[in-house]
This record gives C-alpha cells, sequence and structure tokens, in this order.
C-alpha cells in the first residue's frame, strides 16, 4: 500500500477538486473538450518553439498568451452556461469550441511555419495562411511563407 505525506494528500485533493469544478463549468469531458485542450496546449508550446528559433522569445508574449488560452476556456463556461439556461444540450458550447479548434489549429500552422518547417504544410493550406495573414495586417505580416 501506498503512503503519502499530508502534503502530497493537500496537493491531490486541491487538484481533484480543481478538476472536478473545471469539468462541471464546462460541461464534463467529452472528445471535443479533449481536443481543445490538447491543441491550446500543442499552439503554447509550438509559440514557445517558434519565439526560440525566431528570436523573439518574450514573457510578456507569453503571459498574454496563457490569458488568451484561460479567456477560451472562460468562453466556453459562458457558452455552457447559456447551454444550461437554454436547456439545449451542448450546441452553442460545441460551436464555440469547434470556432476555437479551428483558430488553435491555424495558429499551431503559423507556428509551425515561423519555426522554419513551412515544408510539412500543404500548399493549398499555406496559400489560405499567406491570404489571412496579408488581410489581418498587409504584406508587412507575412514572415517566412513564400
Amino acid at each position: 500500500m501506498i503512503e503519502y505525506t499530508q502534503t502530497e494528500l493537500r496537493i491531490m485533493g486541491v487538484f481533484s477538486v480543481l478538476g472536478a469544478v473545471f469539468s462541471w463549468l464546462i460541461g464534463g469531458m467529452d472528445n471535443i473538450i479533449a481536443a481543445l485542450l490538447v491543441l491550446i496546449v500543442a499552439d503554447y508550446i509550438t509559440g514557445l518553439i517558434a519565439a526560440w528559433r525566431t528570436n523573439a522569445l518574450n514573457s510578456r508574449k507569453g503571459f498574454n498568451g496563457i490569458w488568451r488560452k484561460i479567456v477560451m476556456l472562460i468562453m466556453v463556461v459562458v457558452a455552457h452556461q447559456i447551454d444550461v439556461i437554454l436547456s439545449d444540450g451542448h450546441a452553442l458550447r460545441s460551436m464555440v469550441v469547434f470556432a476555437y479548434i479551428g483558430n488553435e489549429g491555424l495558429s499551431i500552422m503559423e507556428n509551425v511555419d515561423r519555426m522554419g518547417c513551412g515544408g510539412y504544410i500543404p500548399n493549398v493550406i499555406r496559400d489560405r495562411l499567406i491570404q489571412l495573414q496579408t488581410e489581418k495586417g498587409g504584406a508587412e505580416n507575412v514572415k517566412s511563407m513564400p
């Protein structure tokens, strides 16, 4: 039998409560929430690697990135609470999550390109990324995309 110290038990208790509250707030853990969480982590990690490879690593930008991820999760909570009020299952929450999944996927591809691995992105998607970057802020924002 494994014996835990009081500190370990407190830490496990705190994380158990936090996990239960998070799961309740977002309407439970299902496949689309799991996919969103995986993409959030992948986007943050690829963003860190891209910033490191381009010598643009900045703790303030990293902190702002974490805040953006937290705001995304808050929006999922809001959407779920609206679904609860409307007794509508997970319709609005699913729409919000799928929108964020698409956004995170695009961001990961942009990060992969900034890392210098853009050759792994299919040309049809690269063309759309160039178009999005141009629409966002002009041609000067298109960094390494040919």
